[in-house]
């Protein structure tokens, strides 16, 4: 195994000798070799094979600018996750997690806190996904010390969500983005608005409707038997009751799915907070 490139003095990206270039980490590796050196096995710790070229000289580059522990822990999580969700993960989560992993921390130091605003939809609509990225909260803090806040599990979540995506499903995900980009125009049309698309309120609004659309592919609707809440919710907005139903003829009309009242519940909610404030 020859060495190309030194990240960091415990990183380097290698060849191996079937030319197939490889990210090796071990301890000092990088301080006492350079390019062109052969890698001796007994001072390999781990080495990262990615089937995709690109992702792999992305990770690479990522690699000069953050500490190795970083990518140890996106790994035990990727690894974590795997056995959990059962489920194929894109190999750029390796990317976008060791990344955001770093970040996060950096912030934490540096008192900065980015409140996520989606933390109950999250907890709420993939559970699954949360409970990973709680464990991750308790792996960053039993091997930092650093206690990040619970809004990073779901930020952590997001990324193992994003990380299913695959070729094998291309077909569901240009559905989704077609029937969004729909949704959007019902609502601007019902109540002949334009909705600016560079707010934070437009992008929870269309996180919203991200989420609603794939739960409804995937027929994994929220369904509780709180009617009295629902009938309130009905009643206090009787505009956007009438906004939704015409979201709910188009999704009958187009997939022959029906949606539930709990559905139909939040719907209403977020259009009326995306309308309101769009007019405030």
């Amino acid at each position: 195994m020859e060495i190309i490139k030194v990240l960091n003095t415990s990183v380097v990206l290698a060849k191996r000798d079937d030319g197939k270039e490889i990210i090796v980490m071990g301890k000092a590796i990088g301080f006492k070799n350079k390019p062109g050196s052969l890698i001796q096995e007994s001072d390999i710790q781990k080495i990262y094979v990615l089937e995709d070229q690109s992702t792999s000289n992305d990770l690479a580059e990522l690699m000069r600018e953050t500490p190795e522990e970083f990518l140890i822990m996106t790994d035990e999580i990727i690894s974590y996750a795997k056995r959990r969700l059962s489920t194929h993960l894109n190999e750029h989560l390796y990317i976008s997690l060791t990344d955001h992993l770093f970040m996060a921390t950096k912030r934490f130091k540096e008192n900065l806190t980015i409140q996520n605003r989606l933390l109950w939809e999250v907890k709420k609509f993939y559970p699954e996904e949360f409970s990973i990225g709680m464990h991750a909260l308790e792996l960053i803090e039993k091997q930092l010390g650093i206690q990040l806040p619970e809004e990073e599990a779901a930020n952590i979540a997001f990324h193992l969500v994003n990380a299913q995506q695959t070729k094998d499903n291309l077909n569901q995900i240009v559905m989704m983005t077609n029937m969004v980009k729909d949704i959007l125009n019902i609502i601007k049309m019902h109540y002949k608005i334009e909705i600016p698309t560079d707010t934070i309120n437009y992008s929870r609004f269309l996180t919203h409707l991200q989420f609603f659309v794939q739960r409804l592919l995937e027929n994994k609707m929220l369904k509780t038997d709180d009617h009295d809440l629902i009938d309130q919710i009905m009643r206090k907005y009787p505009e956007e009751v009438k906004c939704v139903e015409k979201i709910e003829k188009y999704i009958k009309t187009n997939v022959d799915y029906t949606i539930s009242s709990d559905e139909k519940m939040y719907l209403i909610i977020h259009v009326n907070r995306v309308v309101q404030r769009n007019n405030a």
